[in-house]
C-alpha cells in the first residue's frame, strides 16, 4: 500500500515550508516535494507604487537578509535612472553587502546546521538545536554568535540599524562613512578572520566523519551559476553571470544579469509559492542549476584575496573540481566569510572611502 509522509512545518530554515514524500507499495520513495507555504505577493503590491519606494519595500522580503534585497532593488533603480553612482558609494554598498553575507552565512552554519553535524543526525530533536549545541560545544557556539554579531554591527554602523536599513538608496547611499565608523569596523575584522580559520579547522574535521553522507546525500549533477568579475574572480555585487556544468566545463560565460530573462526561465507550480527556474537553452530537466556559495566558488577561478584563495585551493585539491555534494556548501560559506573579511579591509583602506560624494 502506498503511503504519503508529510513534514509540516520544516524547522531550522529561514521561512515557512513543508515536505511531502510519496512512498510506493514497496515502501520506496516514489516522489518528493518541498513546498514553500507562505504567500508573499511582493510583485503584486508593488504595482503602481513610486519606484523610489522599491528598495524599502523589497528589503521586507526577508528579516535575515534584507540587505541583499535592498541592494538589488537599488541597483535596479539606478538602471531606471540611467545613472552611474559615485565610486565611493559602490564601495560602501559592497562593504554592507559583505557584512550581510558574513552574518547570514554564520547563521546558516552555526545556528541551523551545526546541531546536526555535531550532535548527530539522529539525536533527540529536543536537544538537537543551538541550545543543545551550547551545552556540549560552548566555544563553537560563542564563535558563531560572535561572527554573526560582527556582521550585524557593521550593517548597523553603516546603515543606522541592523534590520531593514534605509541607507542604500537609488543613486548611491544616503550618507558618507565617517572616520570614526571606519575605525570601528576595521578593529572588528581581525577577530572575524581568527574565528573563521578556527571554524574551517573544525569543519574539515567534521567532513572527514561524513564521507558516506557526502557521497550519497544531496549529491547530484547539476549546473552551477554565479557572478564573476572581469578576471573571473569571486563576485557578489556586480559582474557577469557564468554557468558551469558538474564536471567544471563552462556552459555559458559573460552573460549580462540585466538580460536574465533571455537565459533563465521561470515556472509556476501549483504545489508551492516558490517559482522554479532553469537555464532556458537546456530545458526544464537538464537546465536545473544551483546558486549560492558553492556555486560561486565553482564558477570563479579564484577569490582574489590571499587567505580565501589559499583555502579555496585546499578545498579543490581535496575534493576536486566536481564538488556536487550539498555538504560542501558550509565549507564554501566559511571561505566566503574569510573573503568578505579580507575584502572589507581592502575597501576600507581605499583612499576615497571617506569621500562625501556618495549619491
Amino acid at each position: 500500500m502506498s503511503q504519503r509522509i508529510t513534514i509540516d512545518p520544516v524547522t531550522r530554515i529561514e521561512g515557512h515550508s513543508k515536505i511531502t514524500v510519496q512512498l510506493d507499495e514497496a515502501g520506496k520513495i516514489e516522489d518528493a516535494h518541498f513546498h514553500v507555504t507562505q504567500f508573499r505577493g511582493f510583485e503584486k503590491f508593488c504595482e503602481g507604487r513610486p519606484f523610489t519606494e522599491m528598495p524599502s519595500l523589497m528589503a521586507r522580503i526577508c528579516g535575515i537578509c534584507p540587505v541583499s534585497h535592498l541592494i538589488a532593488s537599488s541597483k535596479a533603480c539606478d538602471a531606471l535612472l540611467a545613472v552611474r553612482i559615485p565610486p565611493t558609494a559602490v564601495k560602501l554598498r559592497r562593504i554592507m553587502n559583505l557584512a550581510q553575507l558574513m552574518q547570514s552565512h554564520a547563521l546558516s552554519i552555526f545556528y541551523l546546521s551545526a546541531p546536526d553535524l555535531l550532535l548527530g543526525m539522529d539525536a533527540d530533536p529536543a536537544q538537537r538545536n543551538i541550545f543543545g549545541l551550547l551545552a556540549q560545544h560552548p566555544e563553537l557556539v560563542r564563535d558563531g554568535v560572535r561572527l554573526r554579531s560582527i556582521g550585524q554591527q557593521i550593517i548597523e554602523l553603516l546603515g543606522g540599524k541592523r534590520i531593514h536599513p534605509a541607507w542604500v538608496v537609488p543613486g548611491g547611499v544616503s550618507e558618507p562613512l565617517s572616520e570614526e565608523k571606519r575605525g570601528q569596523v576595521l578593529t572588528m575584522l581581525p577577530e572575524t578572520r581568527e574565528i573563521t580559520l578556527r571554524s574551517l579547522t573544525w569543519l574539515k574535521g567534521v567532513l572527514s566523519q561524513y564521507q558516506e553522507e557526502i557521497a550519497s546525500f544531496a549529491n547530484f549533477p547539476s549546473l552551477f551559476m554565479g557572478l564573476v568579475n572581469d578576471v573571473n574572480e569571486l563576485e557578489h555585487y556586480d559582474g557577469y553571470c557564468r554557468i558551469v556544468a558538474s564536471n567544471g566545463h563552462v556552459v555559458a560565460d559573460r552573460l549580462d544579469p540585466l538580460q536574465y530573462q533571455t537565459f533563465i526561465e521561470e515556472k509556476i507550480e501549483n504545489w508551492t509559492y516558490l517559482k522554479s527556474t532553469f537555464y532556458k537553452p537546456f530545458g526544464e530537466q537538464e537546465g536545473v542549476y544551483r546558486v549560492g556559495p558553492l556555486a560561486r566558488l565553482l564558477v570563479s577561478e579564484r577569490c582574489g584575496t590571499l587567505e580565501a584563495d589559499r583555502e579555496r585551493e585546499e578545498f579543490l585539491a581535496t575534493y576536486g573540481e566536481a564538488c556536487t555534494s550539498s555538504f560542501f556548501y558550509h565549507y564554501a560559506r566559511l571561505i566566503e566569510i574569510l573573503y568578505a573579511s579580507e575584502c572589507m579591509e581592502m575597501l576600507l583602506n581605499e583612499p576615497d572611502i571617506l569621500s562625501p560624494r556618495v549619491r
